[in-house]
C-alpha cells in the first residue's frame, strides 16, 4: 500500500524501489500522517557506561531496563496531529500539537508545540517532581532519490524551574536509507544547549544508529545502539550521567 506521504528518517527503509514504498512508516523520517490515523510507539533500552570519574552505569549486568516512553498520535483534518507522550526531560508526560505547513515530497515543513506537565508531587513533602515546560519546534524533511529520507528538527524549550527558569535549544538531524521495501538503516545525530545560563550552559551530544524493519503495513520495529558523548560543563552526579552506550528497541503500530 502506497501512502502519499511516506518518507524515511526516524526508523528506516531502502532499496531500489520504484516508486518509493515504505509502509509501516511511523519510524520513517519524512513520512506524513493521514487523516483519522491513530498510532502508538513504545520501547525499552539497556544503558551501560561511566561518569567522568569512571563510576559504572551498567544496567545490563544489574538487570535494570529503562523505559523509553510511549507516544500516542492522532491526525485530523489531514494537516493537524495531536499527541500524548510519557517521554519528557522535565516532566512525567506531555501533550502536543503539530501542523503540516508544506507537504511536497522533496521538501516538507512541520510546526509543533508541546507542553510538559509536572503533575506528580512527593507525598510526604508536597513538593512537585519535575518542572512544567513548553517546547516549540520546526522540522524540515523530505525524500531524495526514492529510497533516502532526511530531516532536520530545531527546537526551543522553556523550563519553569526553581530557583531560576531556563532555556534549552536543540538540533536533531536524521537520515534513513532503505535497502528493501521493508528494511532500512537509520541514523540520528542530536546536539543541544541545555540549561542555558542556569547557572552554566550544558552541551549535550549523542548519536543513534539502528535498523528499521516493517513487519507489516501497520507495524514496525527499530533496534538501535546509541552513544551519549561526555556532556561539556556537566557536574559529575547521578542526575547527569556521562559517556555511555544504550542498546534498545522501539516498536510502532498504526490502528
Amino acid at each position: 500500500m502506497l501512502k502519499r506521504n511516506i518518507a524515511l528518517v526516524l526508523f528506516g527503509i531502502g532499496g531500489s524501489i520504484t516508486p518509493f514504498a515504505g509502509n509501516a512508516g511511523i519510524f520513517d523520517v519524512s513520512r506524513l500522517t493521514e487523516n483519522n490515523e491513530f498510532s502508538a510507539t513504545f520501547g525499552a533500552e539497556f544503558k551501560t557506561g561511566a561518569n567522568k570519574d569512571g563510576t559504572a552505569h551498567d544496567d545490563v549486568k544489574s538487570g535494570n531496563i529503562d523505559d523509553v516512553g510511549m507516544e500516542i498520535d492522532y491526525t485530523f483534518l489531514d494537516d493537524w496531529t495531536v499527541s500524548f507522550s510519557t517521554s519528557n526531560d522535565y516532566a512525567g508526560s506531555q501533550v502536543g500539537i503539530s501542523y503540516k505547513v508544506l507537504t511536497n515530497e522533496g521538501f516538507k515543513l512541520d510546526l509543533s508545540a508541546d507542553y510538559g506537565m509536572a503533575l506528580t508531587k512527593n507525598a510526604a513533602t508536597g513538593k512537585r517532581i519535575g518542572n512544567n515546560n513548553i517546547e516549540t519546534a520546526f522540522r524540515i524533511h523530505g525524500i531524495a532519490g526514492d529510497i533516502f529520507q532526511w530531516a532536520l528538527k530545531v527546537r526551543s524549550t522553556f523550563v519553569f524551574a526553581e530557583p531560576k527558569n531556563f532555556w534549552n535549544v536543540g538540533f536533531t538531524l536524521e537520515g534513513m536509507y532503505y535497502f528493501t521495501t521493508n528494511l532500512a538503516a537509520k541514523t540520528e545525530l542530536d546536539f543541544s544547549f541545555k540549561e542555558i545560563e542556569a547557572p552554566i550552559t550544558l552541551y549535550n551530544r549523542s548519536i543513534k544508529i539502528g535498523m528499521v524493519y516493517n513487519m507489516s503495513e501497520t507495524a514496525s520495529v527499530h533496534p538501535y545502539i546509541k552513544y551519549h558523548f561526555k556532556t561539556a560543563n556537566a557536574e559529575n552526579d547521578d542526575l547527569l550521567p556521562d559517556d555511555y552506550w544504550k542498546l534498545g528497541a522501539e516498536f510502532s503500530v498504526i490502528f
